[in-house]
């Protein structure tokens, strides 16, 4: 089968890791398959290409640039099977090139839910667009059930949305080196406790919270030390909310993540988006669920004798968590039970 994936980049980014590890799987299993970006390629848009599937970048300067929409269109020549698309420009691009190649046309639908259930929010244009293709695609991936309900408001057809839940392979998640060596190029000691935020950086993921947590953490517990792993167009904001702070770091764009999580005694799973009205932008909400959740990790961290255990024979490499989650449910942490000073590498 010949398989056409559309998406606007791939930078990094939850979406975008699922697609660098779908596409060359379903390569590696017979298909034919292609990646087409419409509008910047990213690293895993190299990643991609490095495993062997054909990928190219179209770098269309907006919406109205029409000569090099008309080589997207010209993906229709290569006669696919399923067009398959993620975002609003990609969908609208890829209804055409699945019409004109005779094709099903398939969105992978990976966009969060607000605290109210819906999608995020679309911009005015985008809506009207999604509205008037909706109806046209032929089947809707999501990745969560409780994606279907937003998604059939969009005016996506009930019949036609089946929900997949998100997967990787071993391979993806294992560690390239000991962990000790990943402290160290950290800078961490060993007696610091380290917390792991991995996300892109955008205000609904509430990246600013996790740093203003780990500030307040570190007030009652020093050795607290806070790491986000993640890039996108809050950077600039979080610098600015990170300078003169110790203990507190953005790492930027990684493609070492678990070697991170291996290295850290914590990381961190955001589900600020309870807490946030993207109306209102409540800030002094947030500030006491910054407060709460700084309570929380400097609980953890004077704790952490009390989780460590040696490794039973043979799995010293696997690393075992013990979720906490405050009464309200605005943080949810994962320690690492594996003391470095007890486990083998």
């Amino acid at each position: 089968m010949r398989l056409l994936f559309v998406a606007a980049d791939m930078h990094r980014g939850g979406a975008e890791r699922h697609w660098a590890t779908l596409i060359p799987a379903l390569a590696d299993r017979g298909a034919e398959v292609r990646l087409l970006c419409l509008n910047d390629e990213g690293p895993l848009f190299q990643d991609v290409g490095a495993a062997g599937v054909p990928a190219r970048c179209l770098h269309l300067a907006g919406r109205t640039d029409l000569p090099r929409l008309a080589g997207a269109l010209a993906e229709a020549k290569a006669r696919p099977g399923a067009v398959v698309t993620r975002g609003v420009s990609p969908q609208l691009t890829g209804e055409a090139i699945a019409r004109a190649a005779g094709a099903a046309h398939v969105l992978n639908e990976h966009t969060p839910l607000t605290p109210e259930g819906e999608l995020l929010a679309l911009r005015p244009h985008q809506a009207r667009l999604t509205r008037a293709v909706a109806p046209l695609v032929d089947r809707v991936i999501a990745v969560s059930e409780r994606q279907v309900a937003p998604l059939e408001r969009r005016g996506y057809r009930a019949e036609r949305i089946v929900t997949i839940p998100n997967g990787v392979f071993e391979r993806d998640v294992a560690t390239a080196r000991p962990a000790a060596e990943t402290r160290h190029a950290l800078g961490l000691g060993l007696d610091d406790f380290a917390v792991l935020c991995v996300a892109n950086l955008r205000p609904e993921k509430g990246v600013g919270t996790f740093v203003e947590a780990i500030a307040r953490a570190r007030a009652t517990v020093p050795r607290v030390r806070g790491l986000v792993a993640g890039d996108g167009p809050q950077r600039a904001e979080l610098e600015r909310l990170v300078a003169g702070r110790d203990g507190i770091e953005l790492l930027g764009s990684r493609g070492d993540v678990p070697d991170l999580v291996a290295a850290c005694d914590a990381r961190t799973r955001l589900v600020y988006l309870s807490h946030v009205s993207f109306r209102t932008g409540q800030r002094a909400d947030l500030k006491k669920v910054a407060a709460g959740d700084g309570l929380t990790i400097a609980s953890l961290a004077q704790r952490q004798g009390e989780h460590r255990e040696a490794p039973k024979a043979g799995k010293g490499r696997v690393p075992r968590w013990d979720g906490c989650t405050r009464p309200d449910g605005s943080v949810v942490v994962y320690l690492n039970r594996f003391s470095r000073r007890d486990a083998t590498e």
